[in-house]
């Protein structure tokens, strides 16, 4: 059985790479997608960009960037600052549902605010899903519920009731 403890450690910087399946990138990005990445996180994150930001996620959904905000949410650079790009996912209006593995283990986070803004997105999906991925997400919400906070637990227990409804579909 997976110690959902260990999810963690996938998006710390400093002991792995994270890539996300389905992006087509290598394990270190090209300079110039790393410039994108960078420019795209400060473009989302600084508050001195803020009358920009709705231009950047309408200019993101015209141009398929979703790749790219999943990128930077992967990135080193996003720590501290990856709930506001996970919230963007779903700003952007950018449908996401092949990434449902990724936006499982971000729910499953231990940052309250990622967590949210993940099981936000996954609420927003409009699907197709594959079968495989719902129930995996399903059985890995439902170990994870075991050792939560009560707050994080109904949260936890909305996204089953979305996973289970999109399972119906």
């Amino acid at each position: 059985m997976e110690n959902n403890d260990d999810l963690e450690k996938y998006f710390n910087s400093k002991e792995y790479i994270t890539t996300i399946v389905g992006i087509d990138q290598e394990h270190t990005p090209s300079p110039e997608k790393a410039g994108k990445v960078s420019t795209l996180i400060s473009l989302l994150t600084d508050p001195s960009n803020k009358e920009i930001r709705e231009e950047a996620l309408i200019t993101l959904k015209k141009d398929n960037g979703g790749d790219v905000l999943l990128t930077a949410i992967a990135s080193p650079e996003s720590d501290g600052k990856k709930h506001i790009l996970v919230a963007a996912c779903w700003e952007s209006e950018i449908n996401f549902s092949k990434y449902l593995p990724f936006f499982i283990l971000l729910a499953l986070s231990d940052d309250y605010l990622i967590s949210l803004e993940a099981i936000t997105v996954i609420e927003n999906m409009e699907g197709p899903f594959e079968k495989d991925h719902l129930t995996q997400g399903i059985k890995k919400i439902k170990e994870k519920q075991k050792s939560i906070s009560s707050e994080r637990l109904v949260l936890l227990n909305d996204l089953v009731v979305t996973l289970e409804e999109f399972l119906k579909k």
